[in-house]
C-alpha cells in the first residue's frame, strides 16, 4: 500500500470513528444526564451528524444498516460501536467525495459541541469480524420422518460447502415444524440453523421469508434454494457473476429441470458428495424433464427481494408460491432465465391438492402480496 493509500485509510478510519462516536452521543441516555445544560448546547449537532450517518447507511448494504440498529438500540456496548465503525470505514473509502463533505461535517460540528465521547481502543474489542458475506443461501426445511428428504438436505449442504471460487458464502437452513427435531443435525452442516415453530401444513413462502429476515448475517444477494437440488461446483460462482455483471433483478439459472429417479438420485449424490467430482454429468442419469418451472432455484438481489415484500405467505402446502413471487419480481426489476442443469433429487411426493380435490391455494388472487402485509415474522405461528 502507498503512503497515500495508507493516510487514506487512516483518515478513513478516524472519521468512521467520529461519527460512531456522534451515533452514541445522540442516543446515549446518560448524555444529557451528565449536564443538562452542556445537553442544550450540544443537542442539535448531536442529531444533525447522527442523520448523516443513518443516511450513510441506508444507501449501503443490509449489514451497515444493521451495524448502525444495533448501536442505535444499544449505545453503551463497545462492541456494537466499534462494528459501526467497521462498516463506516468501507463506506468512506468507497465514496471518497462523500466521505469529504462528512469530515467537514463532523468538524463543523466538533466546534459547537460541549460534551464529547471517549471510548478506548483495547475497551472490550471484539474479535475480527468475519467478513460480510456475498451471498445467502436460504433453504426451507421440514422432514418429519428423517428420511429421503433429509438425505437430500444433506448432499445439497455438502454441494455447497465444495464451491470454487473465493465468495463468501452464508448457508441458511430453517426447519418449520413443531419442534426443532433437525437442529442437532444440521447445526454442524449449516453456517446458520433457525427454528420456525409452525404444525399443519407447510409454509415454504413463510419459511423462506424468515430465513431472509431473521439471519444474523444478510447478504447483498439471497438465492432460494430448495433442500432436493444438487449444485455443482461452480454454482454460486457462476451465478454471482451474472447478477454483479447483468441489469435483471433476479434470475432462475436453468431452463428445464432434471427430476431423477432414485437410482440416478443416489448415482449422483455418490458421484458429487463422495468421489467429489465437480458435477454429475447426464451420461449416468435418468429422470423427467419438467420445462422452465418456476421455483427450485432463484437467485435475487436481496433489496429486490425486500421491495416485493419476499415471497406470499398465505400460500400454504403445495402449489403456486413460487409463480407468484418470480411474477413480482419480474414485474419489479426483470427475471432472467439461464441455461444450466438443475438436477432435483428423488423424494415421496406431497399432496397436491386438498381432500376434496381443490388446489391448496386456489382461492388466493396472485400477484396481490405486497409489503405492507409484513413478512418473515418468526414468532407468526408460535402460538
Amino acid at each position: 500500500m502507498t503512503d497515500s493509500r495508507t493516510e487514506a485509510a487512516a483518515a478513513d478510519a478516524t472519521l468512521a470513528a467520529r461519527l460512531a462516536a456522534y451515533v452514541v452521543l445522540a442516543h446515549d441516555p446518560a448524555v444529557p444526564q451528565i449536564a443538562a445544560d452542556y445537553w442544550e448546547l450540544s443537542e442539535e449537532s448531536y442529531h444533525a451528524t447522527d442523520r448523516l450517518v443513518a443516511e450513510l447507511v441506508a444507501r449501503a448494504d443490509p449489514a451497515a444498516q444493521a451495524a448502525y440498529r444495533e448501536l442505535v438500540a444499544a449505545p453503551t456496548e463497545p462492541g456494537r460501536q466499534f462494528a459501526l465503525r467497521h462498516r463506516l470505514r468501507e463506506l468512506l473509502a468507497r465514496e471518497p467525495e462523500r466521505a469529504a463533505g462528512l469530515r467537514a461535517a463532523v468538524a463543523g460540528a466538533d466546534e459547537r459541541i460541549w460534551i464529547d465521547y471517549h471510548l478506548g481502543e483495547a475497551v472490550e474489542q471484539p474479535p475480527a469480524a468475519a467478513p460480510a458475506p456475498d451471498v445467502q443461501v436460504v433453504i426451507p426445511f421440514r422432514d418429519r420422518e428423517h428420511g429421503l428428504r433429509t438425505r437430500n438436505l444433506l448432499a445439497c449442504l455438502r454441494a455447497l460447502a465444495d464451491q470454487r471460487g473465493d465468495a463468501v458464502v452464508h448457508v441458511t437452513v430453517v426447519e418449520a415444524d413443531a419442534v426443532p427435531r433437525s437442529r442437532e443435525l444440521l447445526d454442524s452442516m449449516a453456517d446458520e440453523y433457525l427454528f420456525a415453530r409452525k404444525d399443519g401444513l407447510f409454509n415454504k413462502s413463510w419459511t423462506v421469508n424468515v430465513g431472509v429476515v431473521a439471519t444474523a448475517r444478510p447478504a447483498p444477494v439471497v438465492c432460494v434454494l430448495d433442500a432436493d437440488i444438487l449444485v455443482e461446483r461452480d454454482f454460486v460462482e457462476r451465478n454471482l457473476r451474472r447478477l454483479r455483471e447483468g441489469a435483471h433483478g433476479a434470475h432462475l439459472p436453468f431452463r428445464w429441470s432434471l427430476s431423477l429417479d432414485e437410482a440416478s438420485t443416489r448415482r449422483a449424490i455418490a458421484r458429487r458428495t463422495r468421489a467429489g467430482a465437480a458435477e454429475v454429468p447426464g451420461s449416468v442419469l435418468r429422470g423427467l424433464l419438467l420445462r422452465e418451472p418456476p421455483g427450485g432455484c432463484v437467485w435475487v438481489r436481496s433489496a429486490v427481494f425486500h421491495a416485493v415484500g419476499g415471497f406470499d405467505e398465505r400460500y400454504e402446502g403445495w402449489g403456486g408460491e413460487d409463480d407468484d413471487v418470480v411474477a413480482r419480481l419480474d414485474r419489479a426489476a426483470g427475471v432472467a432465465r439461464f441455461d444450466d442443469e438443475l438436477l432435483h433429487l428423488d423424494h415421496p411426493r406431497p399432496a397436491m391438492t386438498r381432500d376434496t380435490g381443490v388446489p391448496f391455494n386456489a382461492h388466493l388472487e396472485p400477484l396481490s402480496w405486497t409489503p405492507e402485509h409484513g413478512y418473515g415474522d418468526l414468532a407468526r405461528f408460535a402460538g
